[in-house]
């Protein structure tokens, strides 16, 4: 009577190796109107298929909260998707930047509820703080090849808007930077939810700063770009699948 049951864990747990999950932030302070992260993660499309392989694509707005990032990198990892990708926004850039680690240090300031940790640390699932370096934990993602990759097959260029135009006077085209890599993701929620999820799988996980929406992509070009980080990010899991095999 039990063989039912075994058989639909098991076709739950084939159907989360082709889950992904994306998500964007919703309003705080400066960004009340729209999170240019939310508005670029909402247009990607439901589904995704890469190197032969077809997957689901699970888009999530998480509310600039402590408890609330608590509460979805839980729900997020309870799934064991293949492969979990947060994206922010970030109001100085003026590019896309793909980080390669987060701090887990100074979470002092308050979230958009007003709320404050109990003390400027996360706790940690799975790490103690003799297992990373200087209280920092890694994406175990190639980073660098993502940005290589991306920006090589990426023809995003900022719309032709008379702000646009007037900035990119006497700039050639060839030094326009679509995405660069990072390594400081911040201390305020974009640093806190990457932390938590590295912790999880480093090897699964990666955070994407986005740069205010028109400033200088529309959320339409930012999708684009962060579509493309997904499907290298999928090439990379895949082959580390293949290697640990």
């Amino acid at each position: 009577m039990a063989q039912p049951q075994v058989k639909s864990v098991v076709a739950a747990e084939e159907a989360n190796k082709n889950l992904i999950i994306v998500t964007g932030f919703g309003p705080f302070v400066g960004h009340e109107d729209v999170n240019a992260s939310w508005e670029a993660v909402r247009l990607l499309p439901d589904e995704l298929t890469c190197r032969g392989h077809h997957y689901k694509l699970e888009k999530r707005e998480v509310p600039v909260e402590y408890d609330a990032v608590d509460k979805a990198v839980e729900e997020i990892w309870s799934h064991k998707p293949q492969l979990v990708i947060h994206c922010g926004v970030h109001g100085s850039a003026s590019c896309i930047h793909v980080e390669k680690l987060a701090y887990n240090h100074k979470f002092t300031r308050p979230d958009y509820a007003r709320q404050r940790l109990p003390k400027s640390s996360a706790c940690l699932v799975n790490c103690s703080t003799n297992v990373y370096d200087n209280h920092t934990l890694h994406c175990g993602l190639d980073v660098e090849k993502i940005v290589e990759v991306v920006a090589a097959s990426c023809e995003c260029t900022p719309p032709a808007t008379d702000d646009a135009i007037q900035s990119s006077v006497n700039v050639e085209p060839e030094a326009f930077t679509v995405l660069q890599s990072s390594d400081d993701v911040g201390n305020y929620l974009c640093g806190y939810i990457y932390l938590k999820s590295l912790d999880r799988n480093r090897n699964r996980t990666l955070f994407i700063h986005v740069p205010p929406i028109n400033c200088p992509f529309t959320s339409e070009q930012t999708k684009e770009v962060v579509w493309r980080i997904i499907e290298e990010c999928i090439r990379q899991v895949t082959e580390n699948e293949k290697v640990d095999c």
